[in-house]
Order: C-alpha cells, then structure tokens, then sequence
C-alpha cells in the first residue's frame, strides 16, 4: 500500500516542480533593454577653485563635468569625469569610475597615467602638482558670477 502511494505522489511531485506556469517574457517589464547604443549624457558640473592659505584669494583653475555613460549591451550607466581647463574649452583629464586619473596630451589623446585616487580634493591636487598643504575645492557653478 506505501508503495502504490509513492508510485502516485511521485506524478504530482513531478508537476509541481515543472516550469509550464513560467513566462519569461512577465520579468522583461522590469529591466532595461541591453542599450543598443553607447549614449553619454552630462550630469553634473562644477568648478575646480584653488587657494594657497586666504580662502579670499580662490583662483578657478578647471572644471569637472561628470557623465554618465551606457555601453553597447549593457544595462548599466557608468560614470566618469572630464576634467577641463579654468576657461572650459580643452579637456585636459579623464577620471574614470574606478578613480583613475589620467592626462590627455597635447593632441586629446589619453595620456599619461596619473594615479588611482579617488575623486576628493587629494586626488585633484595629485593631478595639478599642488601641494597637499594647500587647499582645492568643487564648488557649484555660479551662472551670476
């Protein structure tokens, strides 16, 4: 009798666990599609201010412009950072997400590896040559200045 009992559960074991309810297609709703594209979009922008000791004497040497960049065939944005010169016109660095620094030579091409610090006033002053006594700082970008 046990075993005319397990021979009939054993079926409906079976049946419970198949996938025939499963519909993949449901799931697709609440993710993003692989980008087809590689699309970059500016989302941040800020001013790179240096002083020595008077915080009076602030002087704008640069810019950081923060992006936000989707690869072909991913689902995921990925930041980084262009680092311009204090009249925002040349790119003179690239910070990737990971916090590497590097330098474009004079041609815009990626240059010289600086270092992986991160994206802080230490690692700014790294990639200027600025003394770390000194003082750098991100500040918003006052469109009445």
């Amino acid at each position: 009798m046990k075993r005319l009992l397990l021979l009939l559960a054993l079926p409906a074991v079976a049946a419970s666990c198949s996938d025939q309810n499963y519909y993949a297609e449901e799931f697709s709703l609440y993710y993003d599609k692989p980008a087809t594209t590689t699309t970059s979009e500016r989302v941040d922008r800020k001013e790179i201010v240096y002083w020595a000791k008077n915080p009076k004497e602030k002087k704008r040497i640069g810019f950081l412009k923060q992006y936000e960049t989707k690869v072909v065939g991913s689902r995921q944005y990925r930041n980084c950072w262009y680092i311009y010169d204090s009249v925002d016109v040349k790119a003179i660095g690239f910070v990737t997400n990971e916090g590497e620094f590097y330098k474009f030579d004079q041609y815009g091409r990626l240059g010289e590896f600086v270092g992986p610090y991160k994206l802080t006033p230490t690692g700014l002053k790294l990639f200027y040559g600025v003394p770390l006594d000194h003082h750098i700082e991100l500040e918003d970008i006052d469109p009445y200045k």
